[in-house]
């Protein structure tokens, strides 16, 4: 599939093409990734000592240049270029070709935006080279609330949702959580008597770049306020169980009910929950599947993927889902968001 064929799709079906900044102040950057993607940036400084980076994902400098445009009206924009991040397990180049078409702005239906993002990459799936695919589908807000509805304490309960996308540190989470064994009493008490005695010293002193009242408070929150005193292994069996869940889209809603009701969870998803609701779309298998596109840490909404068989093996063909908190990370403002990318590697 050519990357004309590709533009003449989306361009039929209102997406304007854009040109992307190829850098970016590396500040946007880390600000919405709380500077876990430090280690993977190619970043310089300026002769004013202000640090930039090489664009890693071209999604945020979509989101950027939609923020310069200083407009909150409904835009849809397509683009393709180079993302630059350095190399780990997962990535064998440090150049990345995305080619990815996006939503911006106010809208009177999240849901209709949503579908029109899956309907424009099963046409674009259609005029590929594969005959047969699946269509997976999932809402990141589900998993968020039923974290929420857990008996963790708050504090471990926004740590697994800030870190569902960082799946070996996330499964860390949960084993540490099914267990006490890293609870010892006497050593709790040990340091809640240093913790005393360092409250007589100089709160202002620095430590590691935090300061010692800064580390006293966060102590407090996790041995007196948001304490931690017991293995949580039911909570954590309930996510994982979730997390199982495969089924044809349609039934989604009666059997994720079922799901919450069986463990006494007041969650209650409606049958038009879903911006796709048929559990076939010609040839292709529309599922449910909550365990999608955990790479990427600022979808808060909708997700979806399409899959296509390769060599015996599924590999994504598309992969997007709704972005709104990135809008406000960057800037601020409450605008709605969604979009795809288009796995260059395999056309």
């Amino acid at each position: 599939m050519k990357l004309k064929n590709i533009s003449n799709i989306l361009k039929s079906n209102g997406f304007v093409n854009i040109e992307l900044d190829n850098i970016i102040e590396s500040k946007y950057v880390l600000k919405r990734s709380g500077g876990n993607l430090s280690q993977y940036l190619f970043s310089f400084f300026d002769k004013n000592n202000k640090e930039w980076s090489l664009i890693s994902d071209l999604s945020i400098a979509s989101v950027k240049k939609y923020i310069q445009s200083k407009t909150d009206k409904k835009t849809k924009w397509f683009y393709s270029g180079d993302a630059y991040k350095k190399q780990d397990k997962s990535n064998k180049s440090p150049i990345v070709k995305q080619t990815g078409f996006e939503i911006f702005g106010i809208s009177k239906n999240k849901n209709k935006d949503d579908s029109e993002i899956i309907q424009t990459s099963i046409k674009l799936f259609r005029k590929s080279n594969y005959t047969k695919c699946k269509l997976n589908i999932s809402n990141i807000e589900i998993f968020n609330v039923l974290v929420d509805k857990t008996s963790l304490p708050n504090r471990w309960r926004e740590k697994i949702k800030r870190h569902f996308s960082r799946e070996e540190y996330f499964e860390e989470l949960l084993k540490k959580l099914s267990d006490d064994k890293d609870i010892n009493p006497k050593i709790v008490e040990i340091d809640k008597n240093r913790a005393d005695k360092l409250r007589k010293a100089n709160l202002n002193k620095i430590y590691s770049g935090r300061t010692l009242s800064d580390i006293l408070e966060r102590f407090d929150l996790k041995n007196y306020k948001d304490v931690r005193n017991k293995s949580y292994k039911r909570d954590i069996k309930i996510l994982r169980e979730y997390l199982k869940i495969l089924c044809p889209i349609n039934n989604a809603p009666t059997i994720l009910n079922n799901f919450f009701k069986k463990h006494n969870l007041n969650i209650f998803i409606t049958k038009d929950y879903f911006p796709i609701k048929k559990n076939k779309i010609n040839n292709i298998k529309v599922l449910f599947s909550p365990n999608i596109n955990r790479s990427i840490e600022y979808y808060t909404g909708m997700t979806f993927n399409i899959t296509v068989n390769k060599k015996k093996k599924d590999i994504i063909f598309i992969s997007g889902g709704r972005f709104d908190k990135l809008v406000s990370d960057l800037s601020n403002k409450n605008i709605p968001a969604v979009g795809a990318a288009i796995n260059s590697d395999i056309l």
